[in-house]
Formats: structure tokens, C-alpha cells, sequence
């Protein structure tokens, strides 16, 4: 059983900062569905569709280091107490 005094590992950096780029990242592939293409000169090469999914999938590997990384802690501080 643990501890009820132990306070429980936190979660790294990385989860967070994945998080804030992969909402971002979601809100600009879907702004450029709702929105549609711009009258710039670049609009016909969907420019925030391709920043958005980059974004997204930035978003999407720093989650998966910050619950890698948050998970091998959680291991580690469990092997260390038994």
C-alpha cells in the first residue's frame, strides 16, 4: 500500500507544453476548414492546415514523452520502495 503522506509524482513539463501545441495545432486545421482559403497570395497552399497539423503532431510527441517519462518515474520511485 502507499503512503498517505506521500505526495504523488507530478507531471513533467513536457505533458503540458504538448497539451497547449496540440489544442493549438487542432484549432488552426479546424479554422481552416471552417474559414476556407484566404485571399492571400500563398491561400492556395492552405498554410494554416500544414502549420496546424505540424503543430498538432509536435503537440502529440511531447505528450507522449511527458506521459513516457512521467510513467518510468512512477516505476522507478516503485522499485525503489520495495
Amino acid at each position: 500500500m502507499s503512503d498517505p503522506s506521500e505526495s504523488p509524482e507530478p507531471l513533467p513539463i513536457w505533458f503540458f507544453v504538448g497539451v497547449i501545441l496540440l489544442v493549438y495545432g487542432l484549432l488552426l486545421v479546424a479554422s481552416d476548414f471552417l474559414y476556407g482559403v484566404g485571399s492571400t497570395v500563398m491561400a492556395s497552399s492552405r498554410p494554416c492546415l500544414w502549420w496546424g497539423g505540424v503543430t498538432a503532431l509536435c503537440g502529440a510527441v511531447f505528450l507522449g514523452i511527458g506521459l513516457r517519462t512521467h510513467a518510468a518515474d512512477k516505476l522507478g520511485r516503485k522499485e525503489e520502495q520495495s
